[in-house]
């Protein structure tokens, strides 16, 4: 299974909290969702997304982070914020 497929489950997980809590008197705990919302995000963060540029002070371009938006130096693997950064070309 890669990430893709894990994310697309646990939403479907999700789905099926909020329908069982709608449905029935024995409810998902608050911290169940949020370990549910975490999990997609840490999996998310784990898909290589290219950095974007913009101009600083419209003197040069820098390379920030697509989910945070933190200044990236040349070819980092990750992010502080532990997003995967897609450096490639293509």
């Amino acid at each position: 299974m890669v990430e893709g497929e894990a994310i697309e489950k646990l939403k479907n997980m999700r789905l099926f909290m909020q329908i069982t809590d709608k449905n029935s008197e024995h409810k998902f705990a608050e911290d169940d969702y949020k370990a549910n919302e975490m999990a997609i995000q840490a999996l998310e963060k784990q898909i290589p997304k290219k950095p974007y540029k913009d101009n600083e002070n419209g003197v040069y371009e820098k390379d920030y982070c697509p989910t945070c938006h933190r200044s990236l130096f040349p070819n980092d693997h990750h992010c502080e914020c532990g997003q995967d950064i897609d450096w490639s070309d293509e």
